[in-house]
C-alpha cells in the first residue's frame, strides 16, 4: 500500500511537466521504468505466497510481465504518435490513433484473461484475483500519469 502511495505522489508530481507546448516524453519513460521496477516490488509486499505457491508464481509473473512489456510500449508510443500529431491532427491521424488504443486495451484485456486461466490451473483463485487488483491498480496509475501529461485534442481554429 505504502508503494501505491509513492505512485500517486509520482503521479502528482509529474502533473507539473505536462505542458503542451514541449511534448518532451522523457519522463513519461522514466516514469515508465520506476512503475516496471516497482510493480514486482508492489506484488511481492501485498501478495503473500507460501513457499510453494512462490515457486508456481514466480514464473508465470515473469512470463506476463515480459509479454505485457509490449503492450505499455505500445501505449507510449501511441501518446508519442499523438502527440507529434497534436498541432496538425486530421481525421485519419485521428482515427488511426484511436483505433490503436483501442486495440491496446484489448489485447492487455486478452492478456490478463490468458494469465488469469493459466494462474487458476496451479493457484488458488482468491491469490489470483488479488494478484490482478494489484496489476489493474497500478496499470490504472500508469495510465492516469500517461494521461494526464497528454492535452485533449485542440478545437479547429
Amino acid at each position: 500500500m505504502k508503494t501505491l502511495l509513492i505512485l500517486f505522489t509520482l503521479l502528482i508530481s509529474s502533473l507539473s511537466f505536462a505542458q503542451i507546448e514541449s511534448f518532451d516524453s522523457t519522463y513519461i519513460n522514466g516514469l515508465k521504468k520506476d512503475v516496471g521496477g516497482t510493480f514486482k516490488e508492489i506484488v511481492k509486499d501485498n501478495l503473500k505466497l507460501t513457499e510453494d505457491e512462490a515457486k508456481v508464481f514466480w514464473p508465470l509473473f515473469d512470463e506476463y510481465l515480459a509479454a505485457r512489456g509490449p503492450i505499455f510500449e505500445e501505449r507510449v508510443n501511441i501518446t508519442e504518435e499523438y502527440m507529434m500529431n497534436y498541432y496538425a491532427m486530421d481525421d485519419a491521424t485521428a482515427k488511426d490513433l484511436i483505433n490503436k488504443s483501442m486495440q491496446s486495451y484489448q489485447d492487455l484485456m486478452e492478456l490478463r484473461k490468458e494469465y488469469v486461466n493459466k494462474m487458476f490451473e496451479v493457484l488458488p483463485a482468491p491469490l489470483v484475483g488479488k494478484f490482478f487488483q494489484i496489476d489493474n491498480r497500478v496499470s490504472t496509475v500508469a495510465d492516469l500519469v500517461r494521461m494526464s501529461a497528454t492535452p485533449l485534442l485542440r478545437d479547429e481554429e
